[in-house]
């Protein structure tokens, strides 16, 4: 079952951060945009560490969150409104047994590739032939949705007030 939310009051915020990166710059704004994002998704994150599996005891400690800019997989997804900035909370795959292989990739550099005899997180989320699914990413971000929308639109706008009181 998959959470519906919506969101409103972004307009006028989106239009002063346009009206912002026009001003102080697009690279002053980029780092605005990370930073509020970074501390918006915070929570999503602390959660997914807390409803991780225990079973291994690895799965916690290789969540991470990476925000960026949208990628090709990114900007194809139906979610896609034409984001600036997108906050990816993750696990990683690699785990205390990863085995370490080097091939040589199509460009003829060097590359390490692991592999795992283990479930990737992945199965650990969705399941697998062998074993039912615990969720822990989903439950993370949908109790989480609210406080995301709220520290995201405080975050960027305490920096636009900040930025207007210096400018004053």
């Amino acid at each position: 079952m998959a959470a519906e939310f919506s969101t409103s009051g972004f307009e006028e915020l989106f239009k002063r951060m346009d009206a912002l990166s026009e001003e102080i710059g697009k690279g002053k704004t980029d780092r605005i945009w990370r930073n509020a994002m970074t501390y918006a998704m915070e929570p999503v994150l602390q959660d997914a560490k807390s409803f991780a599996p225990k079973d291994s005891g690895q799965m916690a400690s290789r969540i991470y969150m990476r925000v960026h800019k949208p990628q090709a997989r990114d900007k194809g997804s139906q979610s896609y409104n034409g984001e600036m900035y997108i906050a990816r909370v993750t696990a990683s795959s690699l785990r205390d047994d990863s085995v370490q292989n080097f091939i040589v990739n199509k460009r003829g550099k060097l590359q390490t590739v692991y592999s795992n005899k283990r479930p990737v997180p992945v199965s650990q989320e969705f399941g697998n032939a062998r074993t039912s699914g615990k969720p822990f990413m989903r439950p993370a971000l949908e109790m989480n949705i609210d406080r995301v929308q709220s520290r995201l639109g405080w975050a960027i706008w305490q920096k636009i007030q900040e930025l207007t009181k210096a400018r004053a």
